[in-house]
């Protein structure tokens, strides 16, 4: 089983790293919304493993860099096990990934709900969020936070949900499994402080 880690920004022992540590010294990245360049990067990284299984340590990075592992690995249809940094216990704690896309190439679903991942940075009290609170000891305990996103996706069973990235990475990968459960298709939206705008990154794409 291969070992990697996402970033170059936090040494540590595996078999390689999947992208720099900057994320504009990802080739082809010139702007921050650059996610095509992201995702061709990702996919040339992991393609000599396709159809094994990985182990990636999230070590650092940007949300939309360990996205668009997840995308590479779908398409290369390699087993992916995300491993997230327990600082308190100052160990990795894995998980599994059992997300693959749910459309097929020229389909497309009925937009669903937009709703925040947690609630916090940008979010009113009209909108809707995945996890209103994640309590400390719930933060790697992967089967509940599987649960709440399947509750709060079921309405939009079979559609296309938007959901902006606004907390944790665990809590982003539990959405993901949960939406292949539920038949839901993801676009997360990532907040771009230059703009001061969402952007888009579809999972299905």
């Amino acid at each position: 089983m291969v070992r990697l880690a996402l970033t170059e920004l936090r040494k540590m022992n595996c078999d390689g790293y999947i992208f720099p540590a900057d994320y504009y010294d990802i080739p082809g990245v010139e702007c921050f919304r650059d996610l095509e360049a992201v995702k061709r990067h990702a996919f040339e990284k992991l393609k000599s493993y396709q159809a094994e299984t990985a182990d990636v340590y999230l070590n650092g990075g940007m949300s939309m860099e360990t996205l668009a592992v997840i995308q590479a690995a779908a398409r290369l249809d390699i087993r992916l096990n995300l491993w997230h940094y327990d600082r308190e216990g100052e160990t990795y704690v894995c998980q599994k990934l059992c997300w693959k896309p749910a459309v097929r190439v020229g389909e497309e679903k009925e937009a669903g709900e937009e709703m925040f991942l947690c609630r916090g940075r940008h979010w009113s009290p009209e909108e809707k969020s995945v996890f209103s609170v994640i309590p400390a000891d719930k933060i790697f305990d992967f089967q509940w936070q599987e649960e709440q996103a399947g509750e709060a996706l079921k309405g939009s069973r079979g559609k296309k949900v938007r959901i902006c990235v606004s907390g944790l990475t665990p809590a982003m990968v539990s959405v993901l499994n949960a939406a292949a459960k539920e038949e839901v298709s993801v676009v997360w939206l990532h907040y771009d402080y230059d703009t001061e705008e969402y952007f888009p990154q579809d999972m299905d794409e």
